[in-house]
């Protein structure tokens, strides 16, 4: 029987933190662009960053100041409970997380290389 992913964990700069169920995460690739044309729609290319999107949890081990986008780039790594790991080394914070009263605290990375690893 096929599975699907249930669990995604998630590691910035080496250090595993808890994340809420709806990680999302999109690979840097090419996309395609419509262009118009006079009686048609033709095709062209452009690099799309990736990103990924999660809700961390914060913690008394793990608090806001660690998602500073002042600090620059890091590794992020996502690693699924399908045996997939991908290793983003030079992911970055878009911009510092909202932190809710309920230790809710979404973080956007943006993506610019990766590597896929399988189990």
């Amino acid at each position: 029987m096929a599975s699907t992913i249930g669990i995604a964990r998630l590691y910035w700069r080496g250090k595993k933190y808890d994340v809420q169920k709806g990680v999302k995460w999109r690979l840097p690739g090419m996309q395609n662009n419509d262009q118009n044309a006079t009686d048609r729609t033709l095709r062209s290319q452009a690099w799309q960053q990736g990103m990924c999107q999660a809700t961390v949890m914060i913690t008394s081990q793990a608090d806001e100041s660690q998602f500073d986008p002042a600090l620059g780039e890091g590794e992020l790594q996502i690693q699924t409970d399908l045996g997939t790991t991908y290793v983003f080394p030079d992911a970055y914070v878009r911009s510092n997380p909202d932190v809710q009263d309920n230790g809710q605290a979404p973080v956007t990375w943006s993506l610019s290389t990766f590597q896929k690893i399988s189990a």
